[in-house]
């Protein structure tokens, strides 16, 4: 499969690629499961599964809500410096979605 991806998109197996998202333009008849404290997918870590194509919104300002969390996961994971930005994500707390 690594390789099909390759072939279509070419830098897909770069060392340095740190994040790739791909775009649906419908909804998902099902929902990926993913971790309900890291957000990953379920035994695929450094994925984060978000918004509508993976079964967590229902809409665009939903799946723009959905992406705003996970993206708080991902900064939790991966920022390890604080660069005194004033973190724009302050609350925890699930907001209508049952992760």
């Amino acid at each position: 499969i690594t390789e099909h991806f390759e072939k279509k998109m070419p830098g897909f197996l770069f060392e340095d690629a740190l994040l790739h998202g791909v775009e649906t333009r419908t909804s998902s008849p099902l929902r990926l499961v993913r971790n309900q404290t890291t957000l990953q997918a379920g035994g695929v870590e450094n994925l984060y599964p978000a918004g509508e194509g993976a079964g967590f919104a229902g809409g665009i300002v939903s799946a723009a809500v959905d992406g705003l969390v996970v993206a708080k996961a991902v900064k939790a994971k991966f920022l390890t410096v604080d660069g005194g930005d004033g973190d724009a994500f302050k609350s925890s707390k699930s907001i209508g979605f049952d992760y």
